[in-house]
């Protein structure tokens, strides 16, 4: 298991990006991709709303790399969120029309296989999984 833990700002989104392309160095791209944009837009969300009126924390980004499986697991000590009680977004209406919000979760869910939210010791946890496709 690689981890990278980071101050919980914006500019340590790069960071995180080259760290899962290190991690999953050898992967198909599509599955850098998805799993680059998972993390990203979770991260994001944390760094944008999870801190208000307090000083950002830290972000940990444990991430596995198996056979037929990558399993991401992101740690943050921010405001209690899961963010799988968010409603769908409504893709059906006009884009000005729709309230601002929701899309990043809606991407997360479409480009991952699984994703699992928990509350631990005032902590965050948001576990992701992206199966890999069958070599050979």
């Amino acid at each position: 298991m690689a981890e990278l833990t980071v101050r919980a700002e914006l500019g340590a989104l790069t960071a995180i990006a080259d760290f899962l392309a290190g991690t999953l160095a050898g992967s198909a791209d599509d599955m850098v991709f998805s799993v680059q944009l998972a993390v990203d837009e979770a991260c994001s969300n944390t760094i944008l709303y999870g801190y208000p009126n307090r000083e950002a924390g830290a972000i940990t980004i444990a991430c596995t790399v198996d056979d037929d499986v990558v399993r991401v697991t992101i740690t943050d000590d921010g405001v209690a969120f899961d963010p799988l009680t968010a409603p769908p977004p409504l893709l059906d209406i006009p884009a000005e029309e729709r309230p601002i919000g929701g899309l990043g979760i809606h991407f997360i869910r479409t480009v991952m296989d699984s994703v699992a939210y928990a509350r631990r010791d005032d902590r965050n946890v948001l576990s992701m999984e992206k199966r890999r496709p069958a070599s050979g």
